[in-house]
């Protein structure tokens, strides 16, 4: 039974998409990559030729949508980037069972919206959007299917902590952004503000600065994360703006602002060496919220 309906879906896939254009163009969707809610979407279009027989042509129709869905989401997971340099596509090309984890990761996929109504002459139009969450504490009804999971960050990328090196104390130039934050309590979590500078949004971030030498140091990477963290969390959390990134509860009440100087050629993200130092200062005591990812990346 389920060989005959999808043979005949596949057939339509290209009558389903044409009719749609034409006939209902005003109510297109299309999936996405989204950073800010942390989540990637396929959608998916289907029909079916008008059989007499409406229960099976909607099933036809909504089996059709639903498979297209499942392409469209592989097709965006795919421009998923994970570090400055790599890709999820180009981590299934090297290895077999990252491919396998993606694939059933598309196929297990949670159903988030569901259309279906019929046209004229008894044709069935289905539409599916599906999802896949970027982290487990998104989606906490389907967390395993979350994309960290499937790529196991942790186990590819993580290293133990590196304590930071000492960072030159450099007060703040008139010009640059403030240093926000209440220095009478302990910060909760970082925000770093782009200020506009465009930047390449990834799962595996790296913020780093320059000493007076113009040596490089590394201020929070994923190495930073404990892998517990990494698995439910992610390493970053992304907002549009610094009004909205306050909003988001697992940052705490006590958020410290730090504005960016620099975006890389390489995509990394350069704080100044105030920022650096009051990070560093920061996070003593036991009071260490990057390695709880307690981190955001706003635009502005």
């Amino acid at each position: 039974m389920k060989n005959k309906l999808f043979i005949p879906c596949v057939i339509l896939i290209v009558f389903s998409l044409g009719f749609l254009y034409s006939a209902n163009a005003q109510e297109e969707l299309n999936g996405e990559i989204n950073w800010v809610s942390g989540y990637v979407s396929g959608i998916g279009y289907g029909t079916a030729e008008p059989s007499g027989n409406r229960v099976i042509d909607k099933l036809k129709a909504l089996r059709a949508a639903k498979v297209l869905a499942q392409r469209d989401l592989l097709e965006n997971i795919k421009g998923v980037r994970v570090d400055s340099r790599t890709t999820v596509e180009n981590m299934m090309v090297k290895e077999d069972i990252i491919r396998t984890r993606v694939e059933g990761t598309i196929k297990g996929a949670r159903v988030v919206k569901r259309y279906f109504k019929w046209m004229e002459g008894n044709v069935p139009l289905a539409t599916v959007e599906m999802r896949v969450y970027l982290s487990s504490d998104m989606d906490s009804k389907r967390s395993y299917h979350s994309l960290v999971n499937t790529l196991n960050l942790e186990r590819k990328y993580n290293a133990p902590p590196v304590p930071l090196p000492g960072i030159p104390k450099q007060a703040a130039s008139s010009g640059e952004p403030k240093i926000s934050y209440d220095s009478s309590k302990p910060v909760t979590g970082v925000v770093i503000n782009l200020g506009g500078r465009f930047f390449e949004r990834v799962l595996l971030p790296v913020v780093g600065t320059e000493t007076k030498d113009k040596k490089p140091v590394t201020i929070y990477s994923v190495k930073s994360v404990d892998p517990k963290v990494i698995r439910t969390y992610g390493v970053v959390r992304y907002s549009d703006t610094v009004n909205a990134a306050r909003k988001i509860s697992y940052l705490g009440n006590n958020i410290l602002i730090v504005p960016a100087t620099l975006v890389t050629n390489d995509n990394k993200i350069i704080i100044g060496r105030e920022g650096a130092r009051t990070i560093k200062e920061t996070i003593r005591y036991d009071n260490n919220y990057l390695e709880d990812a307690k981190v955001a990346i706003t635009s502005h």
